[in-house]
């Protein structure tokens, strides 16, 4: 049963004191020199930037179906019009969502621990390297889920004490939202929902709950003129799930490092991460015990039984209906399985099976790796190495745009994927860049550039150099290939050994490197 309530100033002091860690333990990173923005990151602040203008209402990720980021785009927009358009005030923007969500989890344990425990455990969950980095990602739908889900637990919590039909009926927005968002954390959250309706029993406020659900779903599809939906179909062969067993396995490990990009492992930043991670992950088959014990036993705890049917029904979930191992899509399990451990911590210590002592030096000692750990991500990066003395990557990107804008051009071609969709955020709006894909995650961008080049307006085709080190660069796509095709090859300009810059390129050397030109 839950606690008695603790004085409301108490639990208001514990969650300044939280906002406050959250925001200081990423400083490491918001201030440090490798602060820089990703291409799909720099693909949401110009959804930001665009609804900041009152340009555009963008409801999914652009490109996509399914990735509600109205959200994340609003937090962007809002820090753009009080700050300016700025990569920090993006990143800032993403921590208070993340922050939003990690209060609504401390005040849903508060009722069930009190808010001294409630506050520890929400401690070491900032602390947790599994989120170092992307608590602060402006990728499209990740935040808005844990937030989501967050701010529905809370709520089933409270509905429990006052229940009300108009609680569920915003739970029913919010598991939309979750569903919309990224579906990968639904299973996370039904354990809470089976329990709470099963609890309730009351048809009418079951039946709102679903009309209110199915009606925001509805409404999104309608607002974006597209469907809603992430997950790849389920393998079918008994191998294949094996297969799927052991790739999960390092997944898992790589996610709770928190040091990767996309679906590649970066090297971790230090030991204090390393040792965090394989404590958790040791964590999770711990689980499987403890609650087998708890079973035999019959010492039966509701809040620990209902987060571990989160963290694995999330696991089985993603064993069986995802196909891609990416390591963000384990980020779902993090916030469970942390706090399991907490609350079977915190059982321990009430039956006097851990002394007070033992425990209060045992969470000491987690915290301050935890705040180690946080140290060391300021040296994270998701780029490729670069040689000692370079420039950070984010002043390269500016003196490409400023090159561009002395010598005129507004339009260029990248030849890279992602980084036309970062010249274009670095160049405040006043560049306009496609890639080798002619229609690209917004047509009207590939569109402007071609008829550009066609009217006969100065264009420049940006890429990374030989030397740069940057993944599958081959012929034509580098320096090396340009060298040879354009007709004036002392015009390339060299960013520290990074990027080259081409201004002046013609329709023959467009499409020599590989671009298909639409007329």
């Amino acid at each position: 049963m839950p606690v008695s309530e603790r004085p409301h100033e108490r639990t208001a002091l514990y969650a300044l004191a939280l906002l406050l860690l959250s925001l200081l333990s990423r400083l490491p990173q918001l201030l440090g020199p490798r602060l820089f923005l990703d291409g799909d990151e720099a693909t949401l602040g110009l959804m930001a930037k665009a609804l900041a203008q009152g340009r555009e209402l963008p409801v999914f990720f652009w490109g996509q179906r399914y990735g509600f980021s109205l959200i994340e785009a609003a937090a962007g927009a809002l820090a753009f019009r009080v700050a300016g358009v700025s990569a920090f005030g993006l990143k800032l923007s993403m921590l208070g969502l993340w922050t939003a969500g990690l209060l609504c989890l401390f005040f849903a344990l508060t009722r069930h621990m009190g808010a001294r425990r409630g506050f520890w455990l929400a401690a070491l969950l900032v602390l947790t390297p599994g989120w170092a980095v992307w608590s602060m990602k402006a990728r499209g739908g990740y935040l808005t889920a844990f937030a989501a889900a967050a701010a529905l637990v809370w709520l089933l919590v409270e509905e429990q004490r006052k229940p009300s039909a108009v609680k569920w009926l915003l739970a029913g927005v919010g598991t939309s939202v979750i569903y919309l968002a990224q579906p990968l954390w639904v299973p996370g959250v039904l354990p809470f929902l089976a329990v709470a309706l099963f609890r309730r029993r009351r048809l009418l406020w079951t039946t709102g709950y679903v009309a209110t659900m199915v009606a925001t779903l509805l409404l999104a599809r309608l607002a974006a003129a597209a469907s809603a939906g992430a997950w790849a179909g389920p393998p079918f062969e008994v191998l294949s799930y094996v297969v799927a067993a052991r790739e999960m396995a390092q997944q898992i490990f790589t996610t709770m490092t928190g040091s990767y990009y996309l679906w590649w492992a970066i090297e971790p930043p230090g030991i204090a991460t390393t040792a965090l991670a394989v404590c958790w992950y040791a964590a999770i088959p711990l689980t499987l015990a403890l609650q087998a014990y708890r079973v035999v036993t019959r010492r039966f705890h509701p809040l620990s039984h209902l987060l571990f049917a989160s963290l694995w029904c999330t696991l089985v979930a993603e064993w069986l209906l995802l196909g891609a191992r990416d390591p963000r899509y384990m980020l779902p399990i993090v916030a469970p399985l942390v706090l399991l451990a907490g609350v079977e911590f915190a059982d321990l210590v009430e039956r006097r099976v851990l002394p007070s002592f033992v425990a209060t030096v045992l969470t000491g000692v987690m915290l301050v790796a935890g705040a180690g750990s946080m140290m060391e991500f300021s040296r994270f990066s998701f780029l490729w190495p670069n040689p000692p003395g370079s420039m950070p990557e984010a002043a390269r990107i500016r003196q490409v745009v400023k090159y561009l804008d002395a010598h005129d051009v507004r339009y260029a071609y990248a030849t890279n994927g992602l980084l036309g969709w970062q010249l274009m955020f670095y160049g405040d709006a006043k560049l306009v860049a496609r890639s080798f894909d002619p229609v690209d995650r917004r047509p009207e961008f590939p569109r402007a550039v071609d008829h550009a080049l066609v009217s006969g307006e100065p264009v420049a085709i940006v890429g990374f150099t030989n030397a740069s080190g940057a993944p599958g660069c081959g012929d034509p796509g580098c320096a090396g290939g340009i060298e040879r095709l354009a007709p004036n090859p002392e015009r390339l300009f060299i960013v520290d050994g990074k990027y080259f810059v081409y201004a002046g390129a013609d329709r023959t050397l467009v499409e020599a490197m590989k671009f298909r030109v639409w007329e």
